[in-house]
């Protein structure tokens, strides 16, 4: 066993085939946001297809994919476009484009343009859409340039359709029907309705075709993926990807399964897995580097899902936790029923009063409001309703947004005074 766990140490500490040690070949493996992702294969197989003859045989072609966020479709982009540069016969050019950034079609037209390193300073009527675009694959293809292929990557397709008339799509999907030059457009979208965004002429243009990515579709299958980042292939040796295969087995109690587990059940979004391991390979320490060691991979899974609440009711400060509790108390007097501001404070005064401290007076009215405030912006108390602009903040009506038992367990474990922990604790018994 000592030589086995020194050999890892090695390893780590060492170089793989390729000259990177293990911590750096996962990190980069981590880093990378190229890969084809599972349950994809038939998917890619149709879609590279529809891009090699967009590039070899001059064809003009529109599909979207679909999926959650974190389902793998950007990665599955980035993989496809890579895979068509290296079978593709004739080269072709990538246009990337985020429904996000490019708010209008103006600012699209530009990024356009930024992207094939064309001018649009000359005399161009930027005031119309399909002359612009017409120029811009013209002078594209001037002179003796041979005519290249274009495809447009649109991330966040769905924002898109929120452009005046939807220029940019009508033109895009238009010139795909067309022969004049040969472009590919791929979506990116999170919208399974967004076909019904389209405005009827743009739909009348886009070809229909729509691709589901779902990620995988067991845990089985998500455990699959963390090893092959915790031990990519061509990587590591085999001695450690065989020690990734024992600490992930599922034999008996293997913690880390189970928060993975925790984290498949949230979200089955490959991004959050790989943000939790790239956490934990970041604290592979040169001086010990134990592999991957189990407490310190439960450690820092424990990390991940700490109770977010918990956080931000430490971060409080005594008055505000104060009315807090009062808040808990009034919702466990009245079975969960509404209160205000001014409960809130009757009920804070009358344990003022009993402590007869008057370190515990709040100096004046708009320190309360704004403790309130600031407990209603961290969603630890919810307003009854959004339409109460006009009711004055003493008498907004709200409900406790938080677990009591919850509360008073981290009430317990903060540095305050020991009366109003007591008084605290009381609450429990109504």
């Amino acid at each position: 066993y000592n030589e086995y766990k020194s050999y890892l140490r090695v390893m780590v500490q060492g170089e793989t085939a390729q000259g990177l040690s293990v911590k750096d070949a996962i990190t980069e493996e981590l880093h990378k946001n190229c890969l084809l992702p599972v349950n994809c294969e038939d998917i890619y197989t149709q879609v590279e297809d529809l891009l090699l003859n967009t590039v070899d045989g001059g064809e003009g072609n529109s599909l979207l994919l679909i999926g959650n966020r974190g389902s793998g479709k950007t990665a599955f982009t980035n993989y496809l476009i890579k895979q068509v540069e290296k079978k593709a016969d004739n080269p072709f050019l990538t246009v990337h484009l985020d429904g996000v950034v490019c708010v209008d079609d103006q600012t699209a037209l530009k990024e356009i343009a930024i992207q094939l390193s064309l001018d649009l300073s000359g005399e161009v009527n930027l005031s119309s859409f399909a002359s612009t675009m017409t120029y811009l694959l013209e002078t594209l293809h001037s002179g003796d340039k041979k005519r290249q292929s274009v495809i447009f990557i649109l991330d966040e397709f769905d924002q898109f359709t929120h452009h005046h008339n939807q220029h940019l799509l009508y033109n895009l999907f238009d010139m795909c029907q067309s022969k004049t030059t040969p472009i590919g457009v791929v979506g990116l979208t999170t919208r399974q309705d967004v076909v019904e965004l389209m405005e009827k002429r743009v739909k009348s243009r886009f070809s229909h075709r729509q691709y589901q990515l779902h990620g995988p579709s067991d845990f089985h299958q998500y455990v699959e993926v963390v090893k092959s980042i915790l031990a990519p292939k061509s990587k590591v040796d085999d001695t450690w990807r065989k020690h990734v295969d024992e600490i992930l087995s599922d034999s008996g109690n293997n913690k880390i399964l189970t928060y993975l587990e925790r984290i498949y059940n949230y979200s089955r979004s490959i991004r959050i897995v790989k943000n939790t391991l790239y956490f934990v390979v970041s604290h592979f320490q040169e001086d010990n580097p134990s592999v991957i060691d189990v407490e310190h991979f439960e450690r820092k899974l424990v990390d991940v899902f700490k109770d977010t609440k918990a956080v931000l009711i430490k971060s409080l400060s005594r008055l505000e936790l104060s009315l807090l509790v009062s808040a808990a108390r009034l919702s466990a007097k009245h079975a969960n029923q509404p209160f205000n501001l001014e409960m809130v404070l009757h009920e804070y005064n009358e344990f003022v009063t009993f402590e007869g401290s008057k370190i515990f007076r709040i100096p004046n009215q708009d320190i309360a409001v704004s403790a309130m405030e600031k407990l209603v912006a961290s969603h630890l108390v919810r307003l009854l309703s959004s339409r109460q602009t006009k009711v004055q903040k003493h008498y907004r009506q709200m409900y406790l947004n938080v677990d009591l038992v919850d509360l008073i367990t981290v009430v317990n474990g903060c540095n305050l005074p020991a009366s109003i922990q007591k008084w605290a604790q009381a609450t429990l018994k109504f």
